[in-house]
């Protein structure tokens, strides 16, 4: 039975009717690049681990490891952002919606906001939020994030005992994962996610 099957299956491959694992896995991760602006230096690495994928036996656990890379590589938002919205009205609208009263805190975001405006771009600034539990430091993040028309992501850090969750894992060990702006940038599905880094004091001072 085992024997037919295989056979079967062989001519099946021969005959251009079924692919073989290693095809269908390549021609998987190369339709996810078709439609993204992939930086060339990006598209090498891509390029070398296909390589290399396809020596590989399907079996071996490096084979898991490689499949694994391109997986996560392949699954990157690359070229792909968020229309970044700087109107003040907007942002103003919606942290009064979100928010009663915090009028010192909305007064120092809209000023960010508006700095963001006249150089065009909120990238690479941070904004810290500090006070007692429960005041608003988190909701408020949400609230900058829709204002913003970006996608919003939270990791806690409180309690965090090992530095690889944020930085990632090499990929020689067992169930290794990249960190959590990586996971960011694939759950949220693009490159300019407002990210809120939460609970940092617990951290610092456990």
């Amino acid at each position: 039975m085992v024997q037919m099957w295989l056979t079967n299956r062989l001519c099946l491959q021969e005959l251009g009717l079924e692919k073989d694992d290693k095809e269908a896995i390549e021609e998987k991760f190369r339709e996810r690049l078709k439609d993204r602006n992939v930086p060339q230096h990006i598209m090498d690495v891509i390029s070398e681990e296909l390589n290399k994928l396809s020596l590989l036996d399907n079996h071996s656990s490096e084979f898991n490891v490689t499949r694994n890379y391109l997986d996560w590589l392949t699954s990157m938002p690359w070229g792909t952002n968020s229309q970044e919205n700087l109107s003040l009205d907007r942002a103003r609208e919606v942290l009064e919606e979100d928010h009663y009263g915090m009028d010192d805190v909305k007064k120092r975001i809209l000023e960010f906001i508006a700095v963001s405006q006249l150089r065009g771009s909120t990238q690479g600034k941070i904004l810290c939020f500090y006070g007692p539990p429960g005041v608003g430091k988190t909701s408020i993040a949400r609230s900058i994030a829709r204002a913003l028309n970006r996608q919003y992501f939270r990791f806690s850090v409180g309690g965090m005992t090992d530095v690889a969750e944020i930085k990632g894992h090499r990929r020689t060990y067992v169930g290794a994962m990249p960190g959590k702006m990586i996971q960011c940038l694939k759950k949220t599905k693009t490159e300019n996610p407002l990210v809120l880094i939460d609970e940092v004091s617990e951290r610092l001072f456990p």
